[in-house]
């Protein structure tokens, strides 16, 4: 886990604005972990030590190319600190039913551009049975340079993780880049007003496979 011990997290979801809920009752970050099967981690995490330093050299040389799109390298600038420090907006995850399970809803107003979250899990090589795996996310450096990586959430990672899905959106997902290394981020596409549950697209690659959504 890096530097983020289980005390460290513990202690920064306690003070933080995040809550979890289910049936109306507020839950323990271990409940909550027991409940969905789920560890929690603030951030990306990489399945050897091998796969950083790799993926930073190949998005070095995409950029000394030209290759990384302006509004990635612009929404890593802007959305660092975000990132860097794990920030989490106040928000509840909550479970809804037993068809759409966990949701992710504001406590607050949010502003347009206000961040929410960075998709987390494990990255590890791509393998063919992910196609059953509903949590996985692909790892790419810019527009049109796939790599090998998926981002797997299936058994760790954080609020991205229970945001559901809507064709008619209020978050928008986008690669932000920064130090050689790039993020999938969640932020606020509209005003978002306090109560509303938080949604993407999760996009028409990943319902080609799967069976269609529930709707909101």
């Amino acid at each position: 886990m890096g530097p983020f011990s289980g005390n460290t997290i513990l202690k920064a979801l306690k003070n933080g604005p995040m809550i979890f809920e289910k049936d109306g009752r507020k839950l323990t970050l271990e409940e909550f972990e027991k409940l969905t099967g789920a560890k929690w981690i603030p951030k990306l995490e990489f399945e050897n030590e091998k796969i950083l330093p790799e993926l930073k050299r190949q998005c070095e040389k995409l950029y000394e190319k030209g290759e990384l799109t302006i509004e990635q390298t612009w929404l890593g600038k802007y959305y660092e600190n975000e990132i860097l420090t794990n920030t989490s907006p106040n928000i509840a995850i909550r479970y809804i039913d037993p068809h759409l399970g966990w949701g992710v809803f504001a406590l607050q107003d949010f502003k347009k551009m206000q961040f929410i979250a960075e998709y987390v899990g494990k990255v590890r090589k791509r393998k063919k049975e992910d196609e059953k795996n509903a949590y996985c996310f692909e790892y790419v450096l810019c527009q049109g340079f796939p790599t090998p990586y998926t981002i797997d959430a299936q058994d760790q990672g954080a609020a991205a993780r229970y945001i559901n899905h809507s064709e008619n959106p209020n978050l928008n997902s986008a690669l932000a880049t920064f130090e050689h290394l790039s993020h999938v981020i969640l932020f606020a596409k509209e005003p978002i007003a306090k109560g509303t549950q938080l949604c993407y697209d999760y996009g028409p690659d990943y319902w080609s496979k799967r069976k269609a959504p529930l709707a909101l």
